[in-house]
């Protein structure tokens, strides 16, 4: 980039631009009004005159000759011209001594009753009259014209247009020198900022920005640029987490395989013990099955491409549905699984992963229902409970509960806490899939543990009612 390309000069420029169109304005605007305020300074006491004027004149009966008397009076008052306009053809028949080199000012078009004001240029400079018509008790026109030099005013207008072209350049160029240097000054620190930021790689994503310690817009930068780095940091802790787990979850039924595979091929064996082998490698391969398919799952949530239906859907009856085709595999673990109160619902949802949430947190609970109860077989309960922000489902199981220090991450991908709920056979992501299955119809999920023992996950779900 060149330098006349950078953002330094572009904003100089700008700037520079935009304070010559200012100091443009303002010093036309303030030439205008000191030009105008001269000009006018005298009017009051031209427009004094000649009411004085026509008040000389009305004492006679006509005034093409003036008496001795008018023409003492008239005398005192200074620069006064008269004459006829129509009836004299604009000859003039007085004119006071001091207005001899001042020019007199037209005759046509005849001013308005109350007077006229004009400023006339002339070999003495300026000029400022004031023309009064009046008509004489003969019926003669005329006009009253009374001039004032405006010779004061010549000097004081050129001072100022000679400050204002000298002064503003001046003030452009000191402005611009002093908005370059402030700019640079400012983008050092972004500049600084960009070379620290080349340095944090995805190895080092533990590194942060030096805060600059002003509470200004390179600071805020600068603590958006922090908290970025910090979000890229936790993504990439949760993918290499992700990464090592899936390699885990796969690598375990591989190794089961693989040593089945050994063991029977090691000697040769009955029918019976291939089958049984078989069989072995068969439940690690549908174990390798449901993980690749929990994998595509949440990758496609990740993507975006899983669109959610919004489609009424009874969660009572949803919920009936789940626990029914689940009793069979309850009943094979011991567990009883009872529907607990459900209240008449319908919420706003995708029936076929709706009742994808209510089997994985079943199952879940199946699972750590293990230990006999004090009143005697483990026990699962499903709820459905309405309420003013929605509809609440609550999976309750009587297992030995969740560790204190495991609750905010039971839906983490993966996560497997270090009790006996991780000696438990799965792959760690039914939670997961759970808690994006809520969250994708606008709700939550949370778990907790019981006060009598064992643990339970509530899904609230706040699209409530029927479509429109």
């Amino acid at each position: 980039m060149t330098p006349a390309h950078s953002l330094r000069a572009r904003l100089t420029a700008w700037y520079a631009l935009n304070l010559t169109v200012v100091l443009v304005a303002l010093g036309a605007l303030l030439y205008g009004v000191v030009r105008h305020q001269l000009l006018v300074h005298h009017d009051g006491e031209l427009r004094h005159a000649a009411a004085a004027a026509a008040a000389v004149l009305a004492s006679e009966p006509d005034c093409e000759r003036l008496t001795e008397a008018q023409v003492a009076a008239l005398d005192r008052l200074g620069h006064v011209v008269l004459f006829h306009e129509a009836e004299a053809q604009g000859r003039v028949f007085y004119r006071s001594a001091d207005s001899e080199p001042l020019p007199v000012p037209p005759a046509d078009p005849l001013p308005a009753v109350d007077g006229a004001f004009r400023t006339l240029d002339s070999a003495k400079g300026l000029v400022r009259a004031f023309s009064l018509p009046y008509r004489a008790h003969s019926g003669r026109r005329g006009v009253i014209h009374v001039l004032e030099s405006l010779g004061d005013v010549v000097a004081p207008l050129a001072s100022l247009r000679l400050a204002l072209l000298v002064m503003g350049p001046i003030a452009i160029l000191v402005s611009a020198v002093g908005g370059y240097w402030l700019v640079g000054r400012t983008l050092a620190r972004v500049d600084e900022i960009t070379r620290l930021a080349r340095e944090i790689e995805a190895d080092n994503l533990g590194r942060r920005l030096p805060e600059p310690g002003a509470e200004d817009e390179v600071g805020r930068l600068v603590a958006t640029f922090n908290q970025m780095i910090g979000r890229l940091d936790a993504s990439f802790d949760a993918m290499r987490r992700f990464t090592a787990d899936a390699s885990h979850e796969l690598r375990t039924p591989l190794a089961h395989m693989r040593a089945a595979i050994d063991v029977t091929l090691s000697r040769p064996r009955e029918a019976a013990d291939y089958e049984a082998a078989l069989r072995t490698v068969g439940l690690d391969v549908d174990r390798l099955r449901g993980i690749v398919g929990d994998l595509l799952v949440l990758a496609s949530a990740d993507a975006g491409r899983i669109a959610m239906e919004r489609q009424p859907v009874r969660l009572d009856v949803l919920a009936a549905e789940v626990v029914e085709s689940f009793q069979a595999a309850a009943a094979e673990r011991g567990v009883a699984l009872d529907l607990g109160p459900a209240a008449v619902v319908t919420v706003l949802g995708d029936e076929r992963w709706l009742r994808q949430l209510l089997a994985n947190l079943i199952g879940n609970a199946l699972k750590f229902s293990v230990a006999p109860t004090a009143s005697g077989a483990p026990l699962v309960v499903v709820s459905v409970a309405a309420g003013t922000d929605g509809a609440e489902i609550t999976v309750a199981d009587s297992g030995p509960g969740f560790p204190d220090d495991a609750l905010p991450h039971v839906f983490d991908r993966f996560y497997r806490a270090d009790t006996v709920r991780s000696a438990v056979e799965g792959s760690g992501l039914g939670l997961a899939i759970a808690a994006w299955i809520a969250t994708a119809h606008g709700g939550s999920i949370v778990a907790a543990n019981r006060p009598g023992g064992g643990a339970e996950c509530r899904v609230l779900l706040r699209q409530t009612g029927t479509p429109t």
